[in-house]
This record gives structure tokens, C-alpha cells and sequence, in this order.
């Protein structure tokens, strides 16, 4: 069972005020205790900050009011450090909750309809009155975020608010950049892991050459081969000169001409790779003389 019945976003300086209207059928709130009511409403911290979390997390709250009926049972100043207090309680007495209140979200795309019909609302809230109804696979214009809220324009002006469940956006898909710089990150964050030939994932306790790499780029989606030959034979081949960070650097240990290791350039002439047993994941200058002479080849997976 909920704790609250409903609740409602008003407008307030701004931002907005939560108010919630608390479950009279929750035991704590029951008439015949109403004497433990503001010890039992500091009990429900965590439920707050919860409920808060899920419906509000990208709105400007400025406070929130707690209802019983038609009484004002409990306020809470909602700000990045929010201090709860029932109504008659000193500060002192009050539990200490943190939430970062978010602001309203300005998007600029479109949302297709995937309910049979959408209720179009004055607010974000089923508390505000309906002045609209959408269709399935109607496509609006959809202006701006409010919890589990899209703001939308009309085809004819007017602007409204419907819920997000029953609207799909575009997926966003990652750029290049964004992708590689993902990639790098996870790379950096394996520093300093041991080298544990056949070692493919951190449960192994570390990495040989090609697992890591082929470990960092699953992390942003692309599987590799698992041994360096095999990788150095996907992605498209890049010159030495042209080598970008995100691409993958060969060579052959042996000096034989085989593809024997490989490494994840980073840029400025390094690479982050597992060398060898008793070493660890760390970063390389590949123009010195033994990785310059033992250069094999490049590939990049990433375009």
C-alpha cells in the first residue's frame, strides 16, 4: 500500500511545491495515532527522499507540504541540504535528509505517441485538468522535462504536459568523440592491474594483451577477437602517421614479423596496454626505440 493518495506540482516563486497527500489507511497516520502523527512522519524519511527521486528528479523544488485531509501536517524546505521537520517540531528534533534538487529540462525534439489516446495536461500532474487528447503515433513537438513529465507544443500553439511513459523519443546515439572518450576512460581506470596471461576480466584478476583490449571496447559496445592477430584483422587499417586516440596499435615482440601484442592509443605517441607477466596495465611511449622498431600495424574500430 502507497503512504500518500496523491500529489500535486503548484507553482511556487521559481519553482515548485510538492504537495502530497498522505494515505489516512497507512497505520501511521491513523486517526488513533494521531498523538505519535509528527514522530511517524520523521520515520518516513527515506520514503520521502524516494518519492522525491522518482518524480522529481530533474525539477526545481523549492518545498514540499504534507497533507492529512484538508491539514498541513508536515513542510519540508526542499534545497540541495534539506532539513524534514514536522509542523511543531524544532530543527533540532528533525532528521537530516540530503537531495539535490534538479531543474526543469529544456529539450528540443519530437515524441511519438505509443498510448491508444494520451491526456494532455495543463501541468505535469494528474492533478491538472485535461485540455487535449493525443492519439497512437501522433508526433509532437516535445519542448522541455519535469520528472516523469514531457512538456509538448501543439500543432496549433498551445503548450501542455503529458506523461513520459506513454511517449517515445528518439534514442540518443553516442558520438564518435563520446565513445572514445568512454573508451580511454575505462582504459585509465585498469591502471595499474596486474598482467594475468589468458586474463580477460577483472573476476580473472587482470589482463593479457588482447584481453584488455578487447575488454575496454565491449564496454562501448564493439566485441572483439579475442588474440591480437585476429583483432589486427578488423576495423580499417590507418598509416602510423594518421594514428588518432581510440585506435589499435600492433607489433610483434619477437621481432618476426607476427602480431604478438597490442595496445590502445591514447594519443601523443602512447598507448595503455598489459604488457607482460609480472607487469601491469600502464602507459607506454611507442616512439622509443624497441616499440618503434617492433611496429607492426593499426586499426581503427571506432568511425
Amino acid at each position: 500500500m502507497n503512504w500518500y493518495k496523491d500529489y500535486r506540482l503548484v507553482k511556487n516563486d521559481d519553482g515548485y511545491t510538492v504537495i502530497i497527500y498522505l494515505d489516512p489507511e497507512t497505520p501511521e497516520f491513523a486517526k488513533e495515532l494521531m498523538t505519535d502523527l509528527k514522530e511517524n512522519l520523521l520515520s518516513f524519511d527515506d520514503e520521502i527522499r524516494k518519492f522525491m527521486s522518482e518524480n522529481f528528479a530533474n525539477t526545481k523544488i523549492n518545498s514540499i507540504k504534507l497533507m492529512l485531509g484538508a491539514a498541513i501536517v508536515g513542510t519540508i524546505p526542499f534545497m540541495a541540504h534539506a532539513q524534514v521537520q514536522a509542523s511543531g517540531l524544532t530543527s533540532n528534533t528533525a532528521q537530516q535528509t540530503t537531495t539535490q534538487a534538479g531543474g526543469f529540462i529544456t529539450l528540443n525534439t519530437t515524441g511519438k505517441v505509443t498510448a491508444s489516446n494520451l491526456n494532455v495536461r495543463k501541468g505535469p500532474s494528474t492533478s491538472y485538468s485535461i485540455i487535449h487528447k493525443l492519439w497512437q503515433r501522433n508526433v509532437v513537438k516535445v519542448i522541455g522535462q519535469s520528472g516523469n513529465w514531457y512538456k509538448i507544443r501543439l500543432s496549433d500553439g498551445r503548450v501542455g504536459w503529458v506523461s513520459k511513459t506513454y511517449l517515445q523519443l528518439p534514442t540518443p546515439t553516442a558520438t564518435r568523440t563520446q565513445k572514445i572518450n568512454s573508451l580511454i576512460s575505462t582504459a585509465k581506470s585498469l591502471l595499474g592491474t596486474p598482467y594475468v596471461w589468458g586474463g580477460e576480466s577483472l573476476k580473472e584478476g587482470g589482463f593479457d594483451c588482447s584481453g584488455f583490449t578487447q575488454y575496454v571496447f565491449k564496454s562501448v559496445g564493439y566485441n572483439l577477437s579475442r588474440i591480437s592477430a585476429d583483432q589486427a584483422k578488423q576495423g580499417t587499417w590507418v598509416s602510423r602517421n594518421s594514428l588518432q586516440p581510440g585506435d589499435l596499435v600492433f607489433f610483434s615482440l619477437a621481432g618476426d614479423g607476427r602480431i604478438s601484442h597490442v595496445g590502445l592509443y591514447i594519443g601523443g605517441m602512447k598507448m595503455i596496454h598489459s604488457p607482460k607477466a609480472g607487469d601491469v596495465v600502464k602507459v607506454t611511449d611507442i616512439s622509443t626505440y624497441f616499440w618503434h622498431n617492433n611496429y607492426m600495424t593499426a586499426r581503427r574500430i571506432i568511425r
